[in-house]
């Protein structure tokens, strides 16, 4: 007869999560665990533990945004609110007058605007009862659920908040807008017009200017940045070499291949507005990903449950709490820094 557990169950067959921590449990007590494995088995909120930080950290890798491709990463060491800023231009070197003095140039402090960190986090309970009644074991799919809530609450305050939303930077002016110099307003379509409107769009660059009214020089490349719904329109603008003109006749795509990346982000909720990037992670990425010291990987934790049995605590279903409950912590910010690396199309 094949060994079973003390559930009558065969070794390795489990109705709930319950029955293989029970299972577990036997094993260590009979030493056929390691000792980091057995002390998992220490009891059943440990063993939960074990389960949700594995499972929650391979889909919160899984499910995370893309955010990542158009942010700045940006450490702080605290809490504290910090008002970035940076060194403006040296003026042009002057030639050198044969034994004259070499002239001192200035350079300005211009101010960026501040940035604070925040501190995001929620707790959940999974009672006695439930655990002993989860024989659908939805348990398991708890952390899973939880690390979905935390990837999607990331990419919205990135990609909504931080950008959609268009708002006002430190200056007085929105992100994207008529000062800033790069804010048009056509819908894009997969049409020769549609070419000629991503390269106005492009051209904009041309006009942009720092806080001394010295252009600014952009890296070489661009990079799109659109809602799902244009996917199809924009895969065609970059790829096809001929476009319809409006007159039944195909024309040259003077844009095929010409953005280096398209960056689908699933969270926008308006789908017709679009951005070209000129540096989406450098120094004129539109958006700073705050973190706390670097640390991008939240942290869990489990309040210890602690309820010392006395009496009737020998069968496989009793264990020394009335629940057990987790904890979700993860301090970051989306701040929208820069608009001299970004051109959009706010359509109305």
């Amino acid at each position: 007869m094949p060994p079973v557990n003390a559930l009558g169950l065969p070794a390795g067959k489990h109705i709930r999560i319950f029955d293989a921590y029970i299972e577990a449990k036997e094993a260590a007590d009979r030493g056929e665990l390691d000792a980091q494995e057995a002390m998992s088995t220490s009891d059943f909120a440990t063993y939960m533990g074990k389960l949700v930080r594995h499972t929650f950290l391979d889909r919160y890798q899984e499910v995370q945004g893309v955010w990542d491709q158009y942010t700045r990463d940006v450490p702080l060491e605290d809490f504290e609110e910090y008002t970035q800023s940076s060194f403006g231009r040296f003026a042009d070197i002057p030639e050198h007058a044969l034994n004259s003095e070499y002239p001192e140039l200035s350079i300005k402090e211009l101010p960026n605007g501040p940035i604070r960190l925040k501190e995001w986090g929620a707790a959940f309970s999974v009672t006695r009862q439930l655990i002993i009644s989860d024989r659908l074991n939805k348990i398991a799919e708890m952390p899973q659920l939880l690390a979905e809530a935390l990837a999607r609450t990331m990419s919205k305050q990135a990609a909504i908040t931080c950008l959609q939303s268009n708002p006002t930077m430190w200056d007085g002016n929105a992100l994207i807008s008529v000062a800033h110099a790069n804010r048009v307003t056509t819908a894009l379509a997969a049409t020769v017009q549609g070419a000629t409107d991503l390269m106005t769009l492009d051209l904009k660059f041309d006009d942009i200017v720092d806080d001394e009214g010295y252009n600014v020089i952009t890296p070489g490349g661009r990079t799109l940045l659109i809602p799902t719904e244009l996917r199809w329109v924009v895969k065609a603008l970059n790829q096809n070499s001929l476009l319809p003109n409006g007159s039944s006749q195909l024309e040259a795509n003077l844009v095929q291949g010409y953005f280096d990346n398209v960056i689908i982000e699933p969270f926008f909720t308006d789908a017709n507005n679009y951005y070209v990037l000129s540096d989406p992670t450098g120094r004129l990425s539109p958006i700073a990903a705050i973190n706390l010291n670097g640390n991008k990987t939240p942290f869990i934790g489990l309040k210890d449950p602690g309820v010392k049995a006395i009496l009737g605590g020998n069968d496989p279903y009793s264990f020394e709490f009335d629940e057990v409950k987790y904890k979700i912590r993860h301090d970051f910010n989306f701040r929208a820094v820069e608009w001299r690396g970004i051109v959009g199309a706010i359509v109305p």
